[in-house]
């Protein structure tokens, strides 16, 4: 049986509702592409909205990294509109195809999907943003039909799914996420090492504000390895994180939100094109590693706890897309 797309499938346990935060209308990401008629439909009436980069169609951002489109109250200019592109309406949901159906995850950079009073996630909730122009389910990713565990080594669906489910039960019953990955973080690296990464990422000046993410897992990269760091860094998107604050009057358990990420970087299955699960462990507990650091530092600066988790993982999270990253997992060494 291939993979497929339906049913669609919500991890148990997921919340999210849009709260209007306005961190996936920033450079927290590309804001596109757009289809050819998306970008001809706003160029006819905003014409100075739409850019080409990299052979993409995409939204123009103003100078500090905020969609054009976006309000000075925080809310998007087109968002009732017909011309708001389908990508924006999908964010920050992501679909996988999987043997028994289509598993729904989210990011977990929108402070929305971290903090906040937040429902458990519906699949009828999911589906509208899921489809494609066609009106037909659009799939991000497509995981293999056996599941690679170790280098060499994969097991069937049927396998994996259990003990999936194992380690799903765990995390929810509040087990440190450290012990349920059970792995070491910063696995070693062939050519080069992680201090050499780490002031790779702490040394990116571009403009960007996920260039200021880099330098904060940069910074974390370095100081858990002994080196010296800088006193200070801007923080990439305080400006959300502020408005998830006040609308959570309820301090959330960290521990808790930390967990919750990792059970959807296991769900979504993205560690499965392109390495084992032996390496995701590895991978997922640097990231934790880096996360917890990330976390604390802005606790000492006097960040409230959960606000500090929440943008620690959203560092974590954008650190992983990074081309830098993915140039470090094809270089570690482990199975």
């Amino acid at each position: 049986m291939p993979v497929r797309a339906r049913p669609l499938i919500v991890r148990p346990g997921a919340r999210f509702a849009c709260a209007g935060d306005g961190l996936c209308c920033a450079d927290a990401h590309l804001l596109g592409p757009l289809s050819p008629a998306e970008g001809r439909a706003i160029r006819a009436e905003h014409e100075s909205a739409i850019l080409r980069e990299q052979g993409m169609v995409l939204l123009r951002t103003k100078r500090d990294g905020a969609c054009s489109f976006l309000t000075r109250g925080g809310r998007c200019a087109i968002h009732t509109s017909p011309l708001k592109p389908r990508t924006c309406h999908r964010y920050p949901f992501l679909l996988t195809a999987t043997l028994d159906g289509g598993r729904i995850g989210t990011d977990h950079r929108c402070p929305c999907r971290t903090m906040g009073a937040r429902p458990l996630l519906r699949e009828s909730d999911a589906e509208p943003a899921l489809l494609g122009s066609g009106g037909r389910l659009s799939v991000d990713l497509r995981a293999p039909e056996s599941i690679p565990v170790s280098a060499g080594r994969s097991v069937p669906w049927a396998t994996w799914r259990a003990r999936e489910a194992a380690l799903m039960t765990r995390l929810e019953q509040g087990e440190r996420v450290e012990s349920v990955l059970d792995a070491a973080p910063f696995p070693a690296v062939r050519d080069g090492s992680w201090p050499q990464i780490g002031f790779e990422l702490a040394d990116d000046d571009r403009p960007m504000r996920w260039a200021r993410a880099h330098q904060w897992a940069g910074d974390a990269i370095l100081a858990l390895h002994g080196e010296a760091i800088r006193e200070t860094r801007p923080r990439p998107w305080s400006d959300a994180f502020g408005r998830a604050q006040r609308r959570t009057p309820e301090v959330l358990s960290p521990d808790a939100m930390l967990a919750d990420w990792i059970a959807d970087a296991i769900w979504t299955l993205e560690w499965a094109t392109r390495g084992s699960f032996v390496l995701a462990r590895a991978e997922l507990a640097t990231r934790v590693a880096m996360a917890r650091w990330i976390a604390a530092r802005l606790e000492s600066e006097g960040t409230r706890l959960d606000r500090a988790m929440a943008e620690a993982i959203a560092v974590v999270e954008m650190v992983g897309l990074s081309e830098t990253w993915t140039a470090v997992l094809s270089r570690v060494s482990i199975g």
